[in-house]
C-alpha cells in the first residue's frame, strides 16, 4: 500500500516545484539543504522515458542522491499507456511519489496534448491518473492549472476526476494557461479545489517569501505550499518559510558574500558530477538568478557570462566581493 502523503509533504516545510532547466540533483540537493521538503524533478517525457535507453538525457533526469528524499517524479504526456508504462518502470528507482503534469503551458508539450492541454481533455487525464494509480506502489498526485483559459476554469472538476480514479493529492498552480506565468494567480481557485475534495491540496503560484506562504494557506485553507520561481538562485526561501511555518522570526537575509559563494559550491558539484564544461554553461543562469538585486549587479553578470573555466569563475567572485566591500566602506565614511 502506497505510503500516505501526508508522510511525505510536511505542514512546516515548503516543496519545491518542478522547474524545467533547474531542478536537477545538485540543486534539488542544495534546496533540501536549507529545507525544501519534499523536492521534484524537472518534469521527464514519460514517451522519452519508455523509448530511450539506459543512461540517455531523459533517463539522467531521474538520477538522484538519497539526500533529496522526499522526492517526487513528474511525468508529462498524452497516452494514458506510455504515462502508465513510466510510471511502472519507474518503481525500479523507488521515488517516494510520482507526479502527473498536467500544468505546462509550453508549446511543445501542449502541441501534443501533454500539460496544461489535459485541462481540455479531462477524460484523458482522468485515464492516465487512473492507470497510473493501478501500476504504481507509491502515491501518484496531479498537477493542475485553473484551466485552460479564463473562459474555461474547470480545476474542481478536473481535480474531482482525478481524485476519484485514485490521486493521492493535488497540486494547484492558480493560472490558466493562457496566463502562462503573467499576470495573477488566482488563489480563491485553490481555495474551491481545498473544499471539493477530501484529499491533501498543495497550493503553488506567487510565494515568493514567507508572508506569502503563510498568507496562501491562511486564505485557501491548504494543507501545503509548494515554492517555483521564487526559488530560482534563492534556495534561502525554504529556510524562511520553515521559520515561519515554526513561529520563528524569519533569518537574515543571506549577504552578498552567501549569495555568491554558495553558487561557487554549486558550480564545483555539478563540474565534478557531469563535466567543467556543461557546468560552466549550466550555471551561467544560476549565476544570474543568484546575482539579483546585488550592487553593480550586471556589471558582474557581464563579467563572469565570459568566464570559460572555473578558476576564471573564482576570479570573478573574488575580485567582485572584493570591490564590493570597497563601495561599501566607501559609502559608510562618506560625509
Amino acid at each position: 500500500m502506497p505510503k500516505p502523503i501526508d508522510d511525505i509533504f510536511s505542514a512546516d516545510k515548503a516543496a519545491l516545484a518542478p522547474l524545467a532547466g533547474v531542478t536537477d540533483s545538485v540543486y534539488r540537493r542544495i534546496c533540501a539543504s536549507f529545507g525544501a521538503s519534499p523536492v521534484m524533478t524537472e518534469m521527464v517525457s514519460s514517451d522519452g522515458y519508455i523509448r530511450g535507453k539506459e543512461g540517455d538525457k531523459t533517463a539522467r533526469l531521474l538520477r538522484y542522491m538519497e539526500s533529496e528524499r522526499p522526492l517526487g517524479f513528474q511525468f508529462f504526456g498524452a497516452s494514458p499507456e506510455f504515462m502508465a508504462l513510466a510510471a511502472e518502470k519507474a518503481q525500479d528507482l523507488r521515488p517516494d511519489f510520482i507526479d502527473v503534469n498536467a500544468g505546462c503551458p509550453v508549446k511543445k508539450v501542449v502541441s501534443k496534448g501533454g500539460g496544461s492541454a489535459l485541462m481540455r481533455t479531462p477524460y484523458t487525464l482522468e485515464c492516465i491518473v487512473a492507470k497510473m494509480v493501478e501500476v504504481s506502489n507509491v502515491p501518484v498526485t496531479v498537477k493542475i492549472r485553473s484551466g485552460w483559459d479564463h473562459g474555461t476554469i474547470n480545476a474542481v472538476e478536473v481535480a474531482k476526476r482525478c481524485v476519484d480514479v485514485g490521486a493521492a493529492a493535488v497540486i494547484v498552480h492558480p493560472r490558466t494557461r493562457s496566463q502562462g506565468f503573467s499576470g495573477l494567480s488566482d488563489w480563491s481557485v485553490i481555495r474551491e479545489v481545498r473544499e471539493a475534495v477530501d484529499v491533501p491540496v498543495i497550493g503553488s503560484g506567487d510565494i515568493w517569501n514567507s508572508y506569502d506562504a503563510v498568507r496562501m494557506k491562511e486564505e485557501t485553507g491548504i494543507d501545503y505550499v509548494m515554492v517555483g520561481r521564487a526559488a530560482l538562485g534563492n534556495p534561502w526561501v525554504f529556510r524562511s518559510i520553515a521559520a515561519r511555518f515554526s513561529g520563528m522570526a524569519a533569518p537574515l537575509e543571506p549577504t552578498v558574500k552567501e549569495r555568491l559563494t554558495l553558487p561557487l559550491s554549486h558550480l564545483e558539484t555539478l563540474a565534478s558530477e557531469v563535466s567543467e564544461k556543461f557546468a560552466i554553461l549550466n550555471m551561467r543562469k544560476f549565476f544570474g538568478w543568484y546575482s539579483k538585486g546585488i550592487r553593480n549587479g550586471s556589471e558582474f553578470r557581464r563579467t563572469i557570462f565570459r568566464a570559460e573555466t572555473i578558476a576564471e569563475v573564482h576570479d570573478v567572485v573574488k575580485d567582485f566581493l572584493e570591490s564590493h566591500v570597497e563601495v561599501r566602506e566607501s559609502a559608510a565614511t562618506d560625509v
